[in-house]
């Protein structure tokens, strides 16, 4: 079905990137967000796919080498938790008046909410990527033996 690594990882792509948003459509909006600042529902998923040879000497071939996902900083500080000791310092209030105030260090504690690993479940890439790219590579495999072979 697909021919080489580089369709593979876009569809993974796909179906990682499908399964977060799906995962993160039901997270509430921060309420004290800015429109310009990254949302957890902007949840991405990127594939590293590496080229090997020349596309004029016909013998390039792409390898998928990891999918990654990208997301906001406190998507993975929400999907591990926090339990540890949150710095003091201090803070700038400017509504409804300007006011400058410190605050000391305090123990945070968030418990682990696991999103990530259930939207990789939830998408099935980890059994398409591998039911694939080892399809590809045991034909790509046997067409180098049967070169060997031959000759």
């Amino acid at each position: 079905m697909y021919e080489t690594e580089k369709e593979v990882a876009a569809k993974a792509e796909k179906m990682l990137e499908s399964a977060l948003r799906q995962k993160t459509s039901g997270f509430q909006n921060h309420v004290n967000r800015d429109n310009n600042e990254v949302s957890l529902k902007d949840a991405t998923a990127k594939a590293s796919v590496k080229k090997y040879g020349l596309k004029r000497n016909n013998n390039q071939v792409f390898y998928m080498r990891s999918l990654a996902i990208k997301m906001a900083r406190h998507g993975f500080v929400q999907h591990f938790g926090v339990d540890g000791i949150r710095d003091g310092g201090t803070r700038v209030r400017t509504k409804p008046n300007n006011i400058t105030y410190g605050f000391k260090s305090h123990v945070m504690k968030m418990k682990a909410q696991p999103f990530i690993n259930s939207a990789i479940e939830n998408s099935g890439v980890v059994d398409f990527v591998m039911e694939n790219v080892t399809k590809i590579r045991s034909e790509e495999l046997l067409f180098e033996v049967k070169k060997i072979l031959e000759n």
